[in-house]
């Protein structure tokens, strides 16, 4: 059997000190780091038609957040609150009843319409009706 002997030269054989092995994660996190920038700008480029350049600077004015540069894009003032009109419960209430009163009201004209145009049709019928009963008479 042959022993592969360990050489303290060798780069793959050597113990990785504590100050070594922060230094390789470090390294690590910062291939991640980059890559995941990279993926973020490419999304952004093919979200937008921002170049690499203009998406990079977006995302630093954003602090990497994709998100917030694509809205920038399709609203450049999306962080505007829409003001909503506030009002009081009493406010509220009587709109509410207002609300349901003319609801009422345009159900009540709907109702009356409605029945006049039966009222037409019925006389419009006994109009007709009558007319073929005279029709009749006539003939026989």
């Amino acid at each position: 059997m042959s022993e592969v002997k360990k050489d303290a030269s060798d780069p793959k054989t050597m113990d990785i000190s504590g100050e070594e092995l922060m230094k390789q994660r470090a390294e690590a996190m910062e291939m991640q780091i980059a890559t995941r920038r990279q993926a973020m700008i490419e999304l952004i480029m093919r979200q937008t038609d921002y170049t690499e350049e203009v998406a990079r600077i977006k995302l630093e004015d954003w602090k990497n957040n994709y998100l917030h540069v694509i809205k920038e894009y399709m609203n450049p003032n999306f962080q505007d609150k829409l003001e909503t009109p506030t009002s009081t419960k009493n406010q509220m209430i009587y709109g509410e009843i207002r609300n349901f009163m003319d609801d009422v009201n345009t159900q009540q004209l709907q109702r009356k319409r409605h029945a006049e145009q039966l009222e037409q049709r019925k006389a419009a019928y006994i109009a007709y009706m009558n007319k073929l009963q005279k029709e009749e008479k006539e003939n026989n």
